[in-house]
């Protein structure tokens, strides 16, 4: 007993000498430099008066002796926006900080952005100073790109309101109030926090340009991974809403993605014009993208894409889909089709009195992409199941004997091209699509002229032929000339 005894305070004073050995290992060479997995820490377009994300990087010694940084230091001192934590130090200005030899130490920078009074971005720079005990000082930069944002909490909005044509965050959602008008002009972003949803009871006019889109997206500006954006991932924000009040909504030249929901319209009265939508994109959706229950709602020149529920859902009322792309390769989970079309509701019926698809592409990665749940809604109530498919390409079962389907473009995964080879790109690995369609794709030439003449111009501003354009939102282009 009394030799193992010894033994282990034999082991416990090896220890403590090695330990003393090293701390006495300290070393002042000037000669002796630390190593940055990063020499310069950069932060993505943030908002002013709002916090970033917070990005790490580490601190290598990998000499052969240990080495102490007497000071650690931000370059603008209290002055500065960034916001440091060394070792588990956090300060603008930290002292004795150890680097043993051969290992290393996180260092955490977040930063917070003062109103800049411009509408243009502009740069904030610093630099994280480490002072060795031999005197050697090393740098890492810090960058960070600001923009000025107008900020609203809970807001309603009971009158007619113009937005300015700038960057807005939305927190606990945004309302308009029955009997009023939101006008979101050319260049006017809207960046929703995390559920935060646009709900409509009034009207939303939201005209945008090709060049000056109106923006609708989360308010995430950095990554999920180094080649993720928040911006590409699904379920960021609440989504458009327009309550069976809400009437005359026009979306023109509008980019709206990211979120749970895209649009959802809700039923009302079935004689009035709901939403119109031209020009305009909606993808990549945890849910649907579109969703309309009895509404009159037309969609022309815009693409619907990359839905973990359906692109389009249609229940009832009267829709009309003019040179549209409706396209679903979303692999964040398990997925629904890209197009279904309901005439029920609950065990209710909702007659779907018109359900028209022209100059359409309608596809996906599945073998069925178009799903019918149209029951005979009986003698009492007529045109109950209307629908037309007219000049697309369709991602279905063939239906030749069928009179809804006129001069129709079966995609069928037996033949090439088939799904996601009619596009330029759709990368799923890194969630990067380009619906413009490619060479070889059978959507070329195949559009119903008097359809194609409503829409001479796709949408990426390419004029259409007067004969022979080519189903979808976009005209095809060789990649050089676009």
């Amino acid at each position: 007993m009394n030799k193992i005894k010894y033994l282990f305070t034999l082991l416990i004073l090896s220890v403590l000498v090695a330990a003393c050995s090293d701390d006495a290992d300290f070393s002042s060479d000037a000669g002796l430099r630390l190593q940055f997995s990063s020499d310069t820490i950069t932060f993505d377009t943030l908002f002013t008066e709002t916090s970033s994300a917070t990005v790490s990087f580490l601190v290598y010694n990998r000499n052969g002796s240990s080495l102490r940084v007497s000071k650690v230091a931000l370059g603008g001192g209290d002055a500065s926006p960034f916001r440091v934590n060394v070792d588990g130090q956090y300060g603008n200005n930290i002292s004795d900080v150890e680097v043993r030899k051969g290992d290393s130490i996180f260092v955490f920078v977040d930063v917070n952005l003062d109103k800049n009074s411009s509408d243009a971005p502009f740069l904030v720079r610093d630099s994280l100073v480490f002072t060795l005990e031999s005197g050697v000082r090393q740098n890492v930069q810090l960058l960070a790109c600001g923009r000025d944002a107008v900020v609203l909490r809970s807001a309603t909005f009971s009158s007619d309101t113009l937005l300015n044509d700038c960057a807005h965050i939305i927190y606990d959602s945004l309302t308009v109030a029955s009997g009023a008008t939101l006008t979101l002009p050319a260049g006017c972003e809207l960046y929703f926090h995390s559920k935060a949803r646009l709900k409509i009871d009034g009207t939303l006019v939201a005209r945008g340009t090709k060049e000056r889109p109106v923006l609708f997206r989360g308010d995430r500006t950095d990554n999920m991974f180094d080649y993720l954006p928040y911006d590409r991932v699904p379920g960021q924000w609440g989504g458009i809403y327009f309550s069976a009040a809400s009437n005359g909504n026009i979306l023109d030249w509008c980019d709206i993605h990211s979120a749970g929901y895209g649009i959802y319209v809700e039923q009302g009265d079935t004689a009035l014009l709901r939403l119109t939508v031209t020009n305009s994109m909606m993808y990549n959706f945890s849910d649907n993208a579109l969703e309309t229950v009895a509404a009159r709602v037309d969609v022309s020149n815009s693409l619907i894409a990359n839905a973990g529920g359906n692109c389009a859902k249609i229940v009832g009322g009267s829709v009309r889909f003019t040179h549209c792309t409706i396209a679903n390769f979303y692999v964040w989970k398990q997925r629904d089709v890209a197009l279904a079309l309901y005439n029920t509701l609950d065990g209710c019926a909702v007659p779907l009195r018109e359900a028209l698809f022209a100059n359409c592409i309608i596809t996906g990665s599945r073998s069925d992409e178009i799903m019918g749940y149209l029951s005979d809604l009986g003698d009492t109530i007529e045109g109950g199941a209307n629908y037309r498919f007219v000049s697309s390409l369709l991602n279905t079962k063939a239906s030749d004997d069928n009179e809804n389907f006129v001069n129709i473009v079966w995609d069928d995964k037996k033949n090439v091209p088939f799904g996601k080879e009619h596009f330029r790109m759709i990368d799923n690995s890194v969630y990067k699509y380009d619906f413009h369609i490619d060479t070889l794709s059978t959507a070329r030439g195949i559009a119903a002229e008097e359809y194609a003449a409503l829409f001479p111009i796709d949408l990426s501003g390419v004029a259409r032929p007067a004969e022979r354009a080519d189903a979808g939102c976009f005209q095809f282009v060789p990649h050089s000339v676009e």
